[in-house]
């Protein structure tokens, strides 16, 4: 990284959401409850466990707004939050307090190139700017209020990457002084060290959680049926639904198995015969869950999650 803070080492697609999938559904629910989020609280969380659709969900209202018209919602356009949208992607490497602030300013930099330009200056010119981040927050803060004076939301994805204290410091520093013109939307998998109890006592945070992120029935059905033709009776619906508890990811990886299963008949009898952990489901969670733990927490989950004894009360 260079003294200066330009982020020249970051890749540009962490700027930008993720393009959309082809089979991805109407959700006018949760859209209708961003745009009512983004234009009355400072800052809106979603937090959900992998799997559920986050940043999904993010890009349809992304685009919605890029194109000016319901994509997805049922919002008239005219009750819409402003069309300013900044977005970071973080990775792990944005522990690191100067990471984070050069990706914070990156992100804003794509609304004007001009913001950010004195936060920058002071990198340069601190010795030790990693410990410095609240009073570097504070400088850029100044810069948003000056160049970036319409209203406009900053988009954290992937939250849950970050564990370094100073981050999250300089983030409640952020949140406290939040200019009266920028909203913020944080992604995750679960709740962060923020002063959260704070803010919701303060009426100001919107949240989007687990049970707002599942699948009804009937978006299960659109999904299974209208997206992927897989033309499954409405017992076999139910039953599916059932069993995944509208988990989106593992609607999505079942559907992936009974694609290849010609016959109707085949899909009742495989969801029947379902295992709690499909092959495509095992291997998602291993991927994105199991891989992802620490090396003493996989051992940890590894001895435990057979029991030598079982009390059959408890």
């Amino acid at each position: 990284m260079q003294a200066s803070g330009r982020a020249d080492w970051l890749v540009q697609t962490r700027l930008h959401p993720p393009p959309l999938c082809g089979d991805v559904i109407p959700r006018p629910r949760l859209l209708d409850v961003l745009h009512t989020a983004l234009t009355s609280y400072p800052l809106t969380l979603i937090s959900a466990p992998a799997g559920y659709g986050k940043t999904t969900l993010l890009a349809a209202y992304c685009a919605e707004v890029q194109r000016g018209e319901p994509l997805f919602s049922s919002t008239p356009l005219h009750f819409r939050p402003p069309a300013q949208i900044a977005w970071l992607s973080l990775e792990e490497e944005d522990n690191d307090p100067v990471h984070f602030l050069n990706g914070l300013i990156a992100a804003l930099r794509c609304l004007n190139s001009a913001c950010g330009t004195t936060a920058q200056m002071l990198f340069s010119s601190l010795p030790n700017p990693s410990a410095e981040a609240r009073r570097i927050v504070g400088v850029l803060i100044n810069d948003i209020l000056e160049t970036l004076p319409d209203p406009f939301a900053l988009i954290l994805d992937d939250l849950h990457l970050i564990t370094e204290p100073a981050v999250f410091a300089a983030l409640d520093y952020l949140l406290e002084r939040l200019p009266p013109q920028m909203h913020l939307v944080i992604a995750t998998r679960h709740d962060p060290p923020l002063a959260l109890a704070r803010l919701r006592a303060r009426g100001r945070l919107a949240e989007l959680g687990l049970a707002d992120l599942r699948f009804s029935g009937d978006e299960a059905s659109l999904f299974l049926n209208e997206r992927r033709h897989l033309g499954l009776s409405p017992a076999d619906l139910t039953a599916l639904q059932a069993r995944t508890e509208g988990w989106p990811v593992s609607l999505r990886l079942l559907a992936s198995s009974l694609e290849r299963i010609p016959t109707p008949t085949g899909r009742t009898v495989f969801i029947t015969d379902l295992a709690q952990t499909d092959r495509y489901v095992f291997d998602y969670l291993a991927d994105e869950v199991l891989n992802r733990q620490d090396p003493e927490v996989r051992a940890f989950l590894l001895e435990t999650s057979i029991l030598s004894e079982l009390t059959a009360p408890l």
